[in-house]
């Protein structure tokens, strides 16, 4: 029985009819039949189409349906190679709009006449996207700005889009086991919110001064905003002179442009990982037309359009990941796939066993000879085999960290970005260990300690053993084991004391306790030791 929600509306249905009249045009009845938007068995052998024939409905059905090709074909976790590349053929650039037609946008934004503001503004575009399109102007001191202006009926286009899409995302889901593999609403629901966080012009300048304040201390510069003249359709930027990183790629192959590649590799390699790691908000789009190296030598971001956060929960998360894969703990590393995918009926003893030949296809080889995108393609490939997904937000992440790897490769061939972070990676493990970063977590640990010891007193004495003896007590109930378990590797006392202090140092930011009580676990026991030979001495 169906809903109101389920009826599609009198302008719904009229799209949802031109939908399936372009779908025929480029030959994709069986697609349509297969997400139940034509009566018969959906179920049956059809032809689907060929990746070029839907990435060319894509451009026919516009901007939303442009942008959505885009975010797929990031998802190598959902989609074949095939259809990957012929989605990233995709490209946000549309014909200008006159600057009649735009006019009055900019004067409502405004709120006064364009000469009360600006002694120039350029008539001609010098970039024009679905969403918005940007003018160079001068204010009215003299100062060279860029306008970026948002696209009139843009908004009514895009709501209407994703409505349309959502609704056809609900009969897909219904009609393909294959398409609720993918999660349709998760992923519609993660793509609304970049486009409804692209569509405020004030949230994209909000997003560059924050990410900006962090990139300054490294040397990296990113756009000035003029708040008198931002708002949701229009935002007032500085203009930075520079030279885009696309013409030293041209040049890099030329002599004695190398090293000055390679230092700009190097610059980029840390702004992006320390974003990431540190900041937890980052650039998610940093391909070499939103970089450029200033006069002064300095590097720069742009268009902050889109940006990536990864919460303290999705980053404990990935610590945990990447604990279990350093250590070949490959349970661990299942655990965590499962817990992303929110699958259940999974054959977890082939999957583990998968995993296992996966780490050791990359045990011991030499770190400059292995590339993130090798790495998370054979991952990917295997998230494919057993219909696993990876939540949106990690997805954006690695697709930001294979953009970064693609940058520095082009420049400096020999870069190797995964070694580049074990120095990051190590300065926030003193930042968290270190004396200063223990001080600014003694009071909350302090707190939450006493919190705790009212609360659960055996908890405390638990990580009180723990920390002397430097082992986990676990006791076991009778019944509560069917059948004996397979025998772990035997550990290594001091990988694992690593272990649990990188994870200390990582967990204390956001879980003081049981932060504290890895690190005590790891530490203390040495310690110990030390002492009780001082005293036998």
């Amino acid at each position: 029985m169906s809903t109101a929600d389920d009826e599609p509306q009198i302008g719904e249905r009229t799209r949802l009819a031109e939908l399936i009249q372009i779908m025929g045009r480029h030959g994709l009845n069986g697609l349509a039949l297969r997400l139940g938007l034509l009566p018969g068995r959906s179920e049956q052998p059809v032809d689907l189409g060929t990746p070029e024939r839907v990435v060319a409905l894509l451009r026919d059905l516009g901007p939303v349906a442009v942008k959505l090709g885009q975010v797929l074909a990031t998802r190598e976790d959902l989609l074949g190679p095939e259809w990957v590349r012929a989605l990233s053929t995709l490209q946000d650039r549309v014909t200008p709009l006159p600057f009649e037609a735009l006019e009055p946008t900019i004067l409502a934004a405004l709120g006064s006449p364009i000469a009360d503001v600006f002694a120039r503004f350029d008539r001609e575009p010098i970039a024009a996207a679905s969403i918005a399109q940007v003018h160079a102007a001068t204010l009215r001191n003299g100062t060279e700005v860029v306008v970026k202006v948002r696209r009139p009926g843009i908004a009514e286009r895009v709501d209407a889009d994703l409505r349309l899409i959502r609704r056809i995302a609900r009969l897909a889901a219904r009609h393909s086991p294959e398409i609720r593999r993918l999660k349709p609403d998760e992923l519609l629901r993660f793509f609304a919110e970049s486009l409804s966080q692209e569509m405020d012009l004030s949230a994209e300048a909000a997003a560059c001064e924050s990410i900006g304040a962090f990139l300054q201390p490294l040397g990296v510069r990113t756009p000035g905003f003029y708040w008198d003249q931002v708002g949701r359709r229009i935002n007032v930027q500085e203009r930075l002179d520079g030279v885009p990183v696309r013409a030293i790629l041209d040049r890099a192959g030329e002599d004695g442009a190398g090293q000055g590649a390679a230092d700009v590799a190097g610059r980029y390699a840390d702004a992006v990982l320390r974003m990431i790691i540190f900041n937890g908000r980052f650039h998610a789009d940093p391909h070499p037309g939103n970089v450029f190296v200033l006069a002064d030598g300095a590097l720069a971001f742009i268009d902050f359009g889109a940006v990536g956060v990864l919460s303290p929960a999705r980053r404990n998360e990935v610590v945990t990941l990447v604990l279990a894969i350093a250590g070949e703990d490959t349970r661990s590393v299942t655990d965590v796939l499962l817990q992303w995918s929110g699958e259940t009926d999974v054959d977890r003893q082939a999957l583990n066993r998968d995993l296992d030949a996966l780490i050791g296809q990359f045990r011991g080889a030499v770190l400059q000879q292995i590339e993130l995108a090798d790495i998370f393609g054979r991952v990917f490939a295997l998230l494919r085999t057993y219909r696993l997904a990876l939540p949106p937000d990690l997805a954006l992440l690695l697709r930001t960290l294979l953009i970064a790897e693609g940058f520095v490769r082009r420049l400096d061939p020999g870069f190797d970005i995964a070694a580049r972070a074990a120095p990051i990676a190590r300065e926030l493990l003193r930042e968290r260990i270190g004396p200063a970063g223990l001080k600014r977590g003694g009071r909350r640990l302090a707190t939450s300690l006493g919190r705790l010891a009212a609360a659960s007193p055996e908890l405390v004495a638990l990580a009180e053993r723990v920390a002397r003896s430097g082992a986990l007590p676990i006791e076991l109930q009778k019944g509560a084991v069917s059948s004996p378990p397979a025998l772990p590797r035997r550990a290594d006392p001091n990988v694992l004391s690593a272990g649990l202090l990188v994870a200390g140092a990582i967990l204390q930011h956001d879980h003081d306790v049981v932060g504290a009580i890895l690190m005590a676990s790891a530490v203390l026991p040495a310690g110990w030791a030390w002492y009780s030979s001082r005293q036998r001495r």
